[in-house]
């Protein structure tokens, strides 16, 4: 119960931050998208999903950079 509620959790999350860029909060999409695919990350290594674990860890390295570099502008 609590592993679906973690991927749904990550799911629901990553859509909201996909939405963000098409608002005036764009600027929240790198934090928000980080958070999303952490869910989705532990999700993954829970089922023991090799390619989404690599995947999702590739992502949050992606957006961890872009994040320290200042984000979307």
């Amino acid at each position: 119960m609590v592993l679906q509620i973690i991927g749904w959790v990550g799911l629901i999350l990553l859509v909201f931050s996909f939405g963000l860029l098409i608002t005036k909060y764009y600027k929240y999409f790198i934090i928000s998208d980080l958070i999303a695919t952490l869910f989705l990350l532990i999700h993954s290594i829970i089922i023991k999903d090799i390619p989404f674990i690599t995947v999702n860890t590739f992502i949050i390295i992606i957006l961890g950079i872009k994040q320290y570099q200042g984000g979307i502008k």
